[in-house]
């Protein structure tokens, strides 16, 4: 079937319009008790299991999806269209989550989009489209985060809070400097801690509590069993305590 060719800069356009606050669909939310010692508490979240209103939600979603692969594969250039205006955002917060940088985002997103209109005849609609989405948008950020790590940081580099998916908290004019430099260290602290997780505890970790994926789902994405995605979650959340427990901050 011929299509009409999708240039990088149709793509990038409509990106581009990605460079206000993420808005993804859940907030890892981080709680902080100060304390005279250090940053306080830290609470590591653990995101619920989704209701059976959610996901029937869901799986009328993943059916949706299914229906525009094959409009698509049937030469309707609009279905795809539709699941680039749907998922845009979602792979645009992924690959920020991972490579922390808008910009950098914006050009992992653009390839991810590119790669999925080129190989959407390969997808087999028996699987969520969202996973196979999702699982090439988690595989390029990590190509381009090992791409990268032979490179310095540069400023450009967001937050913890925002790779994570919660913006973050600008200084209120009334703000004690003593705290917001607190905030500040506890923001870089947990980046830090973040950082020195493994590729595959970092991917379960940000699949689970900034995009509310399930077990099974973040089992679809990375290609492994349930337990397995339940060991990495659970040894990753232990890491980033020993972290911050190593750092001064008490777990909660």
């Amino acid at each position: 079937m011929m299509r009409a060719q999708l240039s990088p800069a149709t793509i990038n356009g409509a990106l581009v319009r990605q460079r206000g606050p993420i808005d993804s669909p859940s907030h890892v939310e981080v709680k902080v008790r100060h304390e005279p010692r250090r940053g306080g508490a830290v609470v590591i979240p653990i995101q619920p299991a989704l209701d059976r209103r959610k996901k029937k939600l869901r799986d009328s979603s993943d059916n949706e999806d299914i229906l525009k692969v094959k409009a698509f594969l049937a030469g309707d250039e609009a279905a795809f269209e539709f699941l680039f205006e749907k998922y845009r955002q979602r792979v645009y917060g992924i690959s920020f989550r991972f490579v922390r940088n808008r910009e950098d985002a914006l050009d992992v997103a653009q390839e991810v989009f590119l790669r999925v209109y080129q190989a959407l005849e390969k997808f087999k609609t028996e699987s969520k489209f969202f996973t196979w989405l999702y699982r090439i948008t988690v595989n390029r950020s990590i190509d381009f985060t090992r791409s990268r790590k032979s490179r310095p940081l540069h400023g450009m580099e967001e937050s913890a809070m925002e790779a994570l998916g919660k913006p973050t908290a600008r200084r209120a004019p009334a703000q004690a400097p003593v705290e917001y430099a607190r905030e500040q260290e506890l923001r870089e602290n947990l980046q830090q801690a973040i950082s020195s997780l493994s590729d595959k505890h970092q991917i379960v970790f940000v699949l689970h509590t900034s995009e509310d994926l399930s077990y099974k789902e973040i089992a679809e994405v990375v290609g492994c069993n349930v337990g397995t995605v339940m060991s990495r979650l659970f040894y990753a959340r232990k890491k980033l305590q020993e972290s911050l427990s190593s750092m001064g901050y008490r777990p909660s």
